[in-house]
């Protein structure tokens, strides 16, 4: 049996056998880092894993029902794989957090050490997800590094049948406020099938859904990006008319009942009032047409 029936099959367990894609991300790790720190000074990095690990756990408990797969990571993902439901998907982050710069703040991403699509295959998942920061107008060694680590991954991903979701996101310059607007030139680096990417996660750009839709090569997702339900909702509803296939999104789901940590009763309760939003999305998904997993 080949790696690209393996991929189709993944594709389909982590969508709804249609082409639509309701993804949880709970694969997050220095904003609950930052939040567990805040709450509980001075606590020490083993307690600090474990209490991301319980977080991640309710997510997925809460949340997960209403999905059709999970993103998790392998560092905190552990104990949330007990509450992942049966009928969801699994996928597991690649990249390490902590990327490297050169001198003049260009960023090399780089995966979690010990850790790869085989890794990934070995525990059952169904596909990985990659993050890679990347800015057109970097020197070509750092471009190159970028790529060629996307290129390395999509090969592993076709011999191990993963199903390959890539995130790519532009970022700020020492001295910058915001990264410049050069999503027509990513496009173009990126649009290149030979990448083997089965699904791209991509941020709401004003202007760009539509130009998503017409360049990539494979479908593409919506990421939250940090922004509160309400905007997400509108940013959705914007990138499913415009072709997007669905969403992998988390903080406009779980970040503001989180921030009632370290009160567990009340990260539950804020969590169960959020399955309304989740709903929500999931709800805009049943519009769209449905399309067999290639």
């Amino acid at each position: 049996m080949d790696g690209a029936f393996g991929k189709r099959l993944a594709l389909r367990r982590l969508s709804d056998g249609k082409g639509r894609f309701a993804l949880l991300a709970a694969d997050q790790r220095p904003p609950l880092y930052q939040l567990v720190s805040a709450a509980r000074p001075g606590i020490s990095r083993e307690a600090l894993g474990e209490e991301v690990a319980r977080l991640k756990a309710l997510v997925v408990e809460v949340l997960g029902p209403l999905a059709t797969g999970v993103l998790l990571d392998p560092l905190h993902g552990g104990l949330a794989l007990d509450r992942l439901p049966r009928q969801a998907g699994l996928l597991l982050t690649l990249e390490d957090h902590r990327f490297r710069e050169t001198p003049e703040g260009f960023r090399l991403s780089r995966p979690i050490p010990r850790w790869g699509v085989g890794s990934a295959a070995r525990v059952g998942a169904d596909g990985v997800k990659l993050l890679i920061w990347y800015r057109p107008d970097a020197p070509e060694e750092v471009r190159r590094h970028q790529l060629d680590l996307v290129r390395r991954v999509g090969q592993a991903c076709n011999r191990w049948g993963q199903a390959f979701i890539l995130e790519v996101l532009p970022y700020p310059l020492p001295g910058e406020d915001k990264p410049p607007a050069l999503w027509e030139e990513m496009l173009r680096d990126f649009a290149d099938p030979g990448l083997g990417v089965d699904l791209y996660k991509l941020p709401y750009v004003p202007g760009m859904p539509s130009r998503f839709s017409q360049v990539l090569p494979a479908p593409w997702v919506l990421l939250s990006g940090g922004r509160d339900a309400r905007s997400f909702l509108l940013a959705l509803e914007e990138a499913l008319a415009s072709g997007a296939r669905g969403f992998l999104a988390g903080r406009a789901f779980w970040l503001e009942a989180l921030s009632a940590y370290p009160d567990w009763a009340s990260v539950r309760e804020g969590l169960e009032a959020s399955r309304s939003v989740m709903k929500q999305a999931v709800e805009l998904l049943a519009a769209l047409s449905p399309e067999e997993v290639a």
